[in-house]
């Protein structure tokens, strides 16, 4: 009997262009939402119904979407909340899900999050971020050194 290839799990199946495009559109609509403090923008971009979770970095999860919806308001409206810029997109899902996978880059530092979306009748709505800190992009070389070359930090894995 000859064999059949593999089938490739439902959340790596590809979806259509448009899909894609309609996260993506969504995922900055997000961030647009956000850098413009636009609490009515943020609510129509969560899912209205249906499971929701938020990990803000350092925080507690949130699992109602009236204290998700509160805290935005609370850090939109704070005076130093950042600006924040969204970059290296990544999306992978199947029809009515998907998986945003970006970098945050904020004036002083950066951070990677994972948004996920659902398809609803009136369009994608997001369901879950979390966001957490990792190392910068720019790396700094140090200066050079007049001195011997010292040992590597055993301290560091990589």
């Amino acid at each position: 009997m000859p064999r059949r290839p593999p089938r490739l799990p439902p959340l790596l199946a590809e979806f259509d262009d448009d899909e894609r495009d309609a996260v993506l559109a969504a995922n900055r609509a997000f961030y647009n939402a956000f850098n413009d403090r636009d609490v009515a923008a943020m609510d129509q971009i969560w899912a209205p119904t249906g499971s929701v979770i938020c990990l803000h970095p350092g925080q507690a999860a949130l699992y109602d979407r009236a204290e998700i919806m509160a805290s935005w308001r609370a850090i939109m409206k704070h005076p130093e909340a950042p600006r924040v810029r969204c970059t290296e997109e990544w999306v992978v899902g199947r029809p009515g899900l998907a998986l945003v996978i970006c970098r945050e880059v904020l004036s002083n530092g950066q951070l990677m999050a994972s948004n996920l979306y659902v398809r609803m009748s009136d369009g994608w709505h997001m369901t879950s971020h979390h966001s957490g800190p990792v190392p910068s992009l720019a790396i700094e070389r140090p200066a050079p050194t007049a001195g011997p070359a010292t040992a590597r930090d055993r301290r560091r894995l990589h």
